[in-house]
């Protein structure tokens, strides 16, 4: 049934996209094998497996982001993993960016046309939520990019085929009042149905309410070391104005795909339909991992061999480094089904955020234990047990109270980090596995765990991972002008270490 779902609204939703392009030849806007108006319900389907198949698929998931973070590298045709990537991905993931804010502007649209007698205030607020998720994946991976201009190429009253650039931090400021504005509706309990293109909650209005909320706490973490005052200010919004947030796995925002072609996983599609075997688990999270002597390594990783006793041996790739494929691959929680999961956000993730938050001073609470209620999270979702998770909280590496000390350097505004917070990002960065732009975001915020250039690097001598993604070409030629202007006026050299992000406050970081 869940394949027969997926199929039908995307198919249509499909159809859509594509003749949405051409409102100008007549004879294909009567054609009633293809429509022109396509039910709001079925763009948001379309769009959410987009989202799935487009940013958490090998390309741009496995292939750049999870390597940069230490958490997956590419063990043959490696490439990728040492920066030299393909033009026409970066060109396609930007067109995928833009050509799903496109279709949740047409629900907003719907939604708000004064013509319209249904009552699409929920699936407004849902286009809202993964507009504001989908600006934030965005800007994170290029910073300075066409946003209040933008998706008005067919604006009647404004046309716009060539927009503006905006800065980062306006950005962040119009995502968080975007979410603020999708939960206010989403409380509202005569929004209207979702109805069944809500492949993600499955229509459970509460579940998008605490999305959108959780969101707002990862746009207030990201920006706190460059405007705190803001930061504090969502904050003091959604915890102090008790707003719902997630509060158990059961909120995780997992995309479940059907596991029947053609709507398999990607990472299984890539695996086991395509037979790729390209990806191996990174060094940086199999040594961290075994020096934690963490039970989730079991999950995270398949054994690469076994010892007399019949241990498992777990090895890891140095991340952009040659081929050797003498390594662990994924494990099969991740990889090896069909109808596996793409994560958007976790609930662990948002303990984690508000243990930063307490123990920074950002809210009021007790640090430790949302910190412990995060590792418990990460836990309780790969399968672990009580009897496990007590010990590992237990270990002097993990235990909140323990002097174990991992003597970080330096902290994102230039201090050194406290031995807490290096624990809440560890951690953090370890429950993020699979959520590759996320966990590239949080590895460039708080320079931890601390990744050197790939060793295989072209690009010269560098002491971090990539800061950012280089434009694609198409948007040079197309809108030439304003990529200039942007890239000119603010002084950035369009390469991987041009310009740090707004965000990002790390010194001596090159």
């Amino acid at each position: 049934m869940r394949k027969v779902k997926f199929l039908t609204l995307i198919l249509l939703a499909g159809i859509f996209t594509f003749s949405s392009c051409t409102k100008h030849w007549e004879e294909l806007n009567t054609n009633p094998n293809n429509p022109s108006d396509v039910p709001a319900t079925n763009i948001l389907g379309y769009v959410i497996q987009g989202i799935g198949r487009s940013f958490f698929n090998d390309w741009q998931g496995m292939n750049n982001f999870l390597s940069y973070a230490g958490q997956v590298t590419k063990i043959q045709y490696t490439d990728e993993a040492h920066y030299v990537y393909r033009e026409s991905t970066v060109n396609a993931a930007w067109r995928d960016y833009y050509r799903y804010l496109y279709n949740l502007q047409t629900i907003i649209k719907k939604a708000n046309d004064g013509d319209n007698d249904r009552n699409e205030q929920h699936l407004k607020a849902a286009a809202m939520v993964l507009s504001a998720m989908l600006w934030q994946m965005a800007t994170d991976q290029w910073e300075v990019i066409p946003f209040r201009e933008a998706l008005k190429g067919d604006d009647p009253n404004h046309p716009n085929t060539n927009p503006k650039y905006d800065t980062q931090d306006t950005i962040y400021y119009a995502i968080n009042d975007m979410l603020k504005t999708a939960s206010n509706l989403l409380a509202n309990p005569a929004g209207g149905p979702l109805g069944e293109g809500d492949i993600l909650f499955n229509g459970d209005l509460s579940k998008w309410e605490k999305f959108a909320n959780s969101l707002r706490l990862r746009v207030a973490i990201r920006m706190s070391y460059v405007d705190e005052n803001k930061a504090r200010e969502i904050f003091n919004e959604v915890i102090g104005g008790n707003l719902p947030i997630m509060q158990s796995n059961d909120d995780n925002a997992f995309i479940w795909w059907p596991g029947s072609n053609p709507w398999y996983e990607p990472w299984y599609y890539n695996r086991h339909v395509r037979n790729r075997d390209d990806h191996g688990m990174a060094k940086t999270i199999i040594d961290t991992l075994l020096s934690f002597n963490d039970p989730r390594i079991g999950v995270y990783a398949k054994p690469y061999a076994y010892d007399s006793l019949g241990n498992p041996i777990y090895v890891g790739q140095v991340e952009g480094a040659g081929t050797n494929t003498n390594v662990s691959r994924i494990g099969a929680r991740f990889r090896d089904d069909p109808a596996g999961f793409t994560p958007l956000m976790r609930y662990a993730e948002v303990e984690f955020i508000l243990a930063e938050a307490a123990q920074r001073g950002l809210i009021t609470g007790d640090a430790k234990a949302y910190y412990e209620a995060g590792v418990r999270a990460s836990m309780k979702e790969n399968g672990i047990a009580d009897t496990l998770i007590d010990a590992y909280l237990a270990n002097p590496k993990v235990a909140w109270d323990s002097a174990y000390a991992f003597h970080m350097s330096q902290g994102p505004a230039g201090p050194t980090y406290d031995d807490h917070l290096a624990k809440i990002y560890i951690q953090k960065w370890i429950a993020l596995f699979k959520q590759g732009q996320e966990v590239w975001a949080e590895q460039r915020r708080t320079d931890f765990p601390p990744l050197p250039e790939a060793p295989l690097s072209p690009y010269g001598t560098h002491n971090r991972q990539p800061f950012r993604y280089p434009y694609p070409v198409d948007e040079k030629n197309l809108n030439g002008a304003n990529y200039h202007a942007a890239v000119d006026g603010l002084g950035i050299k369009d390469d991987f270490w041009g310009r740090q992000m707004w965000w990002d406050v790390r010194k001596g970081v090159h």
